[in-house]
């Protein structure tokens, strides 16, 4: 396994102290309820601190234009037209799902300090 998939499944077992590794870790919740259940499963499954930490994970990412589909999420729960909305722009925003790791890979390689190290395996012995 490369590093990039280390830390990405790191992330995604809400695992690693980095700045970087919050921020994954953060994005990775709510983008993935947004993925399988829309903006609906997104408003009602979190608390206003998890979105407005994807908000700023999304930033952190550069992904503006995610930031602000997340941080409109909250008029999802009142509105069927601005769930219906925030969901299209969603689809349109990544329609190949390739958005999230793209922007991933470039801030790892641009701060991979902001990411805990991963530990390497040799010769079946941990090290680093």
């Amino acid at each position: 396994m490369n590093v990039i998939d280390a830390v990405w499944k790191r992330a995604c077992a809400h695992q690693g102290g980095g700045v970087g590794d919050r921020h994954l870790s953060a994005l990775l919740l709510v983008h993935g309820t947004m993925l399988n259940g829309g903006a609906a499963a997104a408003v009602v499954g979190f608390e206003p601190e998890d979105l407005r930490a994807a908000v700023e994970a999304s930033e952190y990412f550069g992904l503006n234009g995610l930031a602000n589909v997340f941080r409109d999420l909250p008029g999802a729960a009142v509105s069927e037209y601005d769930e219906r909305r925030l969901d299209l722009a969603f689809q349109d925003m990544d329609p190949e799902g390739l958005m999230l790791p793209a922007a991933f890979e470039d801030r790892y390689h641009a701060t991979p300090e902001d990411f805990d190290p991963v530990a390497r395996r040799k010769f079946g012995i941990m090290s680093r």
